[in-house]
Order: structure tokens, then sequence, then C-alpha cells
């Protein structure tokens, strides 16, 4: 018996094989809006002084601005568009 094809199986394909995250991946955004923000005030800002406290600022805004906004598409789905429909 040739040991070869189960070997491969056992091999992790990040690609083809994905992570199963599904009930953490919406934790993952709030790393990805802050690095976006980081990067977006190192452009953006004239001088370094207040920084930080501006990428906290921005990624607490944007955190807002999408919770609210799943909030609003909940309630047009869920409550609003089955009245129409």
């Amino acid at each position: 018996m040739n040991p070869l094809p189960a070997m491969l199986t056992l091999a992790y394909r990040p690609f083809l094989d994905p992570i199963n995250i599904s009930g953490w991946w919406w934790w993952l955004v709030i790393p990805m809006v802050f690095l976006i923000a980081m990067v977006y005030k190192a452009i953006r800002v004239p001088t370094m002084r207040r920084y930080w406290r501006q990428v906290v600022k921005m990624t607490v805004q944007v955190m807002v601005v999408m919770i609210l906004m799943c909030i609003g598409l909940y309630v047009i789905v869920m409550w609003a568009a089955p009245r129409y429909f």
C-alpha cells in the first residue's frame, strides 16, 4: 500500500482548505479596520504628534458606522421589506 496519498491529505493547503472560523470572523474586522486606519492616518496627518489618538478615533468611528449600517440593514430586510413584498 502506498502511504503517499494519505500523507498528502494531512498537508494544510491554505487556499484550498481554509481554516473554519465561521463563528469568529466578525472579530477579524476590528484589527483590519485598525490597520487600515493606521495606514490612512500615516499618510494624511500633517504631524505625528497626535497620530495614535487619531488612529483610535478613526477606528471607533468606522466600527460605529458599520454597526449602525448592520442594524439599519437588519431593520430594512426583516421588518420593512416583508411588508412591501
